[in-house]
């Protein structure tokens, strides 16, 4: 199965496709972007750029997943609808993956065993947070703080780094529970900075309809 991974939520516009035929990812190739000249025009060159280099085509991806916050609202807007139009067009299954849990995957290896607290700028003075353990289960959900920003000693600490594709195309070629397609359509970026959703207490992706179980012959 190969999976095709879209973060553009950070500071890096990466795209990665991985292949998960066996147990041990085999990363194919990613490519990250960065600057002013990242526009919604030059996308397809990209897209066709990281196919040219994995040796495949669209038509070979079985798999999707897609950063969906918190991050830049400009970069979600238009990394969602590139995923819900690949995910629509050829049918296959669309994976949310929050970037701070993308960035906890990203610098496990790093944590030592400690649990992993991740912290991103949402501006006007907040950051958003969660709180992950060794193992990558979910200790906190994603949720915007104030004051009294948590950097617990204890824990160690990711904070304001850049995700990478191969993260989110890593979580989702193992999830269980991806977007019925049905439901690709009404699928929005309220994780973004620019959207101000108030996310303290939320549970992870409570706001969006997740429901569909995949299986082998899905």
């Amino acid at each position: 199965m190969l999976t095709l991974g879209l973060n553009f939520a950070t500071e890096d516009l990466c795209l990665a496709v991985v292949s998960t035929d066996t147990e041990d990812l085999e990363v194919s190739v990613e490519k990250k972007y960065r600057g002013p000249t990242i526009k919604a025009e030059y996308l397809p060159d990209y897209l066709d750029e990281l196919f040219r280099a994995a040796k495949i085509n669209l038509k070979k991806i079985s798999r999707l997943g897609i950063a969906i916050g918190p991050g830049a609202f400009t970069g979600l807007r238009l990394s969602l609808v590139t995923a819900k139009t690949i995910a629509l067009a050829l049918n296959i299954p669309l994976v949310p993956v929050s970037t701070l849990e993308a960035l906890a995957a990203q610098h496990r290896a790093e944590a030592d065993g400690k649990n992993i607290r991740v912290l991103l700028n949402a501006c006007r003075g907040e950051m958003t947070t969660a709180l992950f353990d060794q193992n990558l289960r979910r200790l906190e959900p994603d949720h915007a703080v104030k004051q009294n920003i948590p950097r617990e000693p204890e824990n160690f600490i990711i904070e304001n780094r850049p995700a990478n594709a191969l993260a989110v195309c890593a979580i989702a070629a193992r999830a269980e529970i991806v977007f019925d397609r049905a439901k690709i359509l009404p699928m929005t970026p309220q994780y973004s900075h620019a959207s101000r959703v108030n996310l303290t207490a939320k549970p992870e992706l409570q706001h969006l309809k997740i429901g569909q179980k995949t299986s082998n012959n899905s």
